[in-house]
């Protein structure tokens, strides 16, 4: 006696076996383009490459340090960098075999901002040229990196109070510019003005000027004691004395104040 139910089965267990072999054969009709960019330097740049088909349409995209599945044939490679765009033609992707083009004639340009905490908070951060009128060439976040074309920029991010630069930064081919900015914490300057060696707080005004200029950053009037929070750098200090004793002013040239530092300053009025 025959049983219906055998046939089909074989029939979809063929099919099954079709099937895989199908999908075994297609898994094998790609190969990888892989996109190098100076190692390690450029690896994860935010300026993918177009890879561009035989028929001229785009095939897909590729970041620096990446890489990209693609069926076997010719492609064209457009890479954009501030400043211009590298092409290389020709790239032959071959089935299960990895295409590795490799690029060194860009500069990389990255900019590192630390917080307290350690963390990048993201910062703005504005690429022009050194020349006046200080063209804009770039814009980007900190954190990030950008691949540019050889040249010479300046660089300013908007880091707290007024912002930080760098001037004239060499962007050289084949070379990473890493430019590094740690949270800048103001600096502590107690200003101790003594007659006798005893404080005289209550009847002296103090200023604080940039070291060697008449630009005045900040001041205290009598009182209690004569505490500042300033940014670091140096300055100078003149202390007024309202008492009528001893010597009218005095001043404390060349104090150096570190981020974070906590300086405490004599100044005899005797």
């Amino acid at each position: 006696m025959r049983f219906p139910t055998v046939r089909p089965i074989r029939l979809f267990g063929c099919a099954i076996a079709l099937f895989a072999v199908v999908a075994i054969v297609g898994a094998v009709q790609t190969g990888n383009l892989k996109l190098d960019v100076l190692g390690d330097d450029g690896a994860g740049a935010k300026s993918p490459a177009h890879i561009i088909g035989a028929n001229g349409k785009e095939a897909g995209q590729v970041a620096p340090g990446s890489s990209i599945a693609l069926a076997p044939g010719e492609y064209k490679l457009v890479l954009p960098i501030v400043g211009g765009q590298i092409v290389k033609e020709g790239v032959q992707i071959e089935a299960g075999r990895t295409h590795t083009v490799l690029i060194t004639n860009v500069a990389v340009l990255e900019v590192k901002v630390k917080d307290k905490s350690g963390a990048d908070p993201g910062f703005g951060v504005t690429v022009t040229t050194t020349d006046t009128p200080h063209t804009k060439v770039a814009g980007f976040i900190s954190g990030d990196k950008y691949l540019f074309a050889p040249s010479q920029v300046d660089v300013h991010v908007d880091a707290p109070p007024q912002g930080y630069d760098w001037h004239a930064v060499p962007l050289a081919p084949g070379h990473r510019a890493l430019l590094t900015l740690d949270e800048v914490a103001k600096a502590e300057l107690l200003v101790q003005p003594v007659m006798s060696k005893i404080p005289f707080d209550n009847s002296t005004r103090v200023v604080i000027l940039h070291a060697g200029t008449q630009t005045k950053v900040a001041e205290s009037d009598p009182g209690v004691e004569h505490r500042f929070k300033l940014e670091p750098g140096d300055y100078d200090i003149y202390v007024e004395n309202r008492s009528g004793k001893g010597k009218p002013y005095a001043t404390s040239a060349g104090i150096h104040l570190d981020s974070g530092a906590k300086v405490e300053r004599t100044v005899p009025l005797d």
